[in-house]
């Protein structure tokens, strides 16, 4: 069975006319002999009525919400969205049919907030598509232990989606958006940012850890095990418009390209904690709770590294048990250029420096790799810093 997996963000999905475009995806897809399986993400965006982000705001003890409540609650945006979705296919003549990340087989692993999904009954959907009836799948969702409802963290739609090409063994996954596809830098921030017509899972995947909001880390993994292709497209110009391809780029050592696209990450903070000895199980007590760490240095007197804000209030409180001394800095964005072959170029930390030097722009920390190099910045330096470094390099 052809299947091409078709997934729509909150803003495809929050007006008539853009839900019009879902429609005639489906019906040039059908007249290409393929077989569409539709996932939606909640409408719009904060401040619209269905977001996520605007439901969350309607609970009363913000934090300190009890995580089963909160994730069934953030569970309705995408099944809202799900519901009018296919009323509108249903309307231009297709048989559809509405499904909860539940009712579509998808399993997970039970963590609230942030679940990974481990099954997908795929005799569900494959049923569906044999009467010739769409499938239209609310994403970020799932089945957790018994019948609680566990969402899958930021992005999770694109994971859904992604999951779904990979257990369906689909033709390929598209992703539908707001924007032209994958760019070589954020186009909001950077006017002459241009379309990357093909990239690969693992550079794909580096931008999106890093901070580039066109598909989720998470959602590359998924694709790249199951070896389905993923295009990103714009909803308003459909399937004919071209966008990014994501799938396994070959590397050739006569592409003399070696930077891919620059990316940022706001809401970072920078936590230094004074080296006493006493340290050495910090990193295992953050891990347990699931506080992910990234840009770490380790130096005789301190250790240095960044999370995200939204994990400040728990890594407070184990630094607190432990009764470690650490100094915060908050309000920080991190900064990182992705590229094939960046390892082993000289001269580009110094040409990254002097550049952001001349601008006054303070660089707080740095770190590098093979494929990537990072630094920390101010908040408020963040879109200077992204301009300035993609005029340089590209």
């Amino acid at each position: 069975m052809n299947i091409v997996v078709q997934k729509y963000g909150g803003t495809s999905v929050n007006k008539p006319e853009l839900r019009q475009m879902i429609v005639e995806n489906i019906a040039d897809a059908k007249e290409k002999g393929l077989n569409p399986v539709v996932v939606v993400s909640a409408m719009g965006r904060q401040g619209e009525p269905y977001a996520t982000d605007t439901l969350l705001e309607m609970l009363p003890n913000g934090e300190a919400v009890d995580p089963r409540n909160r994730d069934l609650l953030i569970s309705c945006g995408e099944i809202i969205s799900c519901v009018i979705v296919a009323e509108d296919i249903k309307k231009a003549g297709y048989a559809t049919k509405a499904l909860t990340g539940y009712q579509a087989g998808i399993k997970t692993n039970g963590i609230y907030g942030n679940s990974d999904i481990v099954d997908i009954d795929t005799s569900i959907i494959l049923n569906i598509l044999k009467e010739n009836i769409v499938p239209v799948i609310a994403g970020f969702q799932g089945q957790g232990e018994g019948y609680d409802i566990t969402t899958l963290g930021r992005g999770g739609s694109d994971i859904t989606a992604t999951a779904l090409g990979a257990f369906l063994n689909a033709e390929c996954i598209e992703i539908y958006t707001d924007v032209d596809g994958v760019m070589t830098a954020d186009p909001k921030v950077v006017g002459d940012a241009h379309i990357i017509k093909k990239i690969d899972y693992e550079e794909v995947f580096q931008l999106a850890e890093f901070g580039a909001k066109v598909i989720h880390p998470r959602a590359v993994e998924y694709a790249q095990k199951g070896g389905v292709p993923v295009v990103v497209l714009n909803t308003c110009k459909g399937r004919s418009n071209g966008g990014t391809i994501i799938s396994k780029v070959p590397k050739s050592w006569t592409d003399n390209k070696i930077f891919t696209a620059i990316t940022s990450k706001d809401k970072q903070v920078q936590i230094k904690v004074k080296s006493t000895g006493s340290e050495e199980n910090l990193f295992d007590a953050l891990a347990q709770s699931h506080i992910s760490i990234d840009m770490i240095n380790i130096f005789i007197g301190e250790t240095v590294f960044i999370i995200d804000r939204e994990d400040l209030h728990k890594a407070q409180e184990i630094l607190g048990d432990m009764n470690l001394e650490y100094e915060i800095k908050k309000d920080c964005s991190k900064i990182t250029i992705v590229g094939s072959r960046i390892a082993g170029v000289p001269g580009i930390i110094a040409k990254i420096m002097s550049a952001l030097s001349s601008q006054n722009i303070k660089v707080w920390q740095s770190s590098d790799s093979y494929t990537t190099i990072s630094i920390l910045v101010d908040k408020a330096d963040e879109k200077k810093t992204v301009a300035l470094l993609h005029e340089k390099i590209f």
